[in-house]
């Protein structure tokens, strides 16, 4: 049974260092973007950039109000996503956890109507996230089932167990057989953000995980990183946005400055980029959804802060 690690954040997580939640494990992220008709979460843009330079699989999500009205809800979304100019590598998701007092026909109506008109938007189909509870009292039919067509979105499940045991399968509301993301802590702990952390499961293989983001896997060539004073394993991990396990399970020597390290990044082959008037390093990276720090290995950078006009970099995966 394969399960990748991951986690969800929001404004609740106000200052977040990314590559070292990179190299913690974590592999991908959601991130909350709307809330209602016309909230935006204020942390959204420089998490969804920063998530991606650091190399997680995004997606975003919108927490949804039965009470107001489905499609605005959507329309915000879609618009607050869309002037990114980068639609995330996961599929959108509803954030079904407020009744505000609504009767199940509608809340599952209204439900339909936003994730038909973000399916269209996206040409995805969105994920549902929500709890059993919900789910049970709130998003069922008469026969106690949700609707057929619910069980079509990815399931996206949060429940927190009393004591979580690695390899335990979450509970399952009824009708629903398979969850493809369960958020088991809301009060975990990474490095790069500290406490109070929402953790989750990706149900699958990292295959699988790239597949659901219509991604390839990325090909994996080593590059060589010699070892200055101060730096650490986690420091090298993050820098190169790797996870700590894959620099230590390919360099098991003690750390010693003037060390030379193999780095397991990705690499693209044959791929450049020439520097146009007013790039920096950090846009580029961006475009290309890679690192700072992983261009500025592949192409010998001593200063990630200078670039010139002409210059023909390459480009990593």
């Amino acid at each position: 049974m394969s399960r990748i690690p991951g986690l969800d954040v929001s404004y609740w997580q106000p200052s977040v260092n990314w590559p070292q939640v990179r190299a913690s494990g974590q592999w991908f992220v959601f991130i909350k973007a709307t809330e209602g008709e016309s909230y935006t979460d204020p942390k959204f843009p420089s998490h969804w950039s920063g998530a991606r330079s650091a190399g997680l699989l995004r997606g975003a999500y919108c927490f949804f109000h039965p009470n107001r009205d489905p499609q605005k809800q959507a329309a915000h979304f879609v618009n607050v996503v869309k002037n990114t100019q980068d639609n995330g590598e996961l599929p959108p998701v509803l954030d079904l956890e407020a009744a505000d007092g609504m009767p199940r026909d509608k809340i599952i109506s209204r439900a339909r109507l936003w994730l038909d008109y973000v399916e269209q938007a996206f040409d995805r189909k969105p994920i549902i996230y929500s709890n059993i509870s919900f789910l049970e009292s709130n998003f069922s039919e008469a026969n106690g089932n949700p609707p057929a067509w619910a069980r079509e979105h990815p399931l996206w499940l949060g429940w927190y167990p009393n004591q979580y045991t690695p390899g335990m399968n979450p509970l399952m509301p009824r009708g629903w057989t398979k969850w493809t993301f369960w958020q088991y802590n809301n009060k975990g702990s990474l490095p790069g953000i500290g406490d109070k952390v929402d953790l989750d499961w990706f149900n699958g293989t990292l295959e699988e995980l790239y597949a659901l983001a219509g991604l390839p896997m990325p090909a994996q060539t080593p590059l060589v990183h010699t070892v200055a004073a101060g730096e650490t394993f986690l420091s090298i991990a993050s820098r190169y946005a790797i996870t700590l396990l894959d620099l230590l399970n390919a360099n098991p020597q003690l750390l010693k400055v003037g060390e030379r390290l193999t780095i397991p990044t990705s690499r693209a082959s044959g791929r450049t980029y020439t520097v146009a008037a007013g790039d920096t390093l950090s846009a580029i990276a961006a475009r290309f959804g890679t690192t700072v720090s992983a261009i500025a290995a592949a192409n010998d950078l001593a200063d990630p802060n200078r670039i010139s006009v002409g210059q023909v970099l390459i480009i990593p995966a």
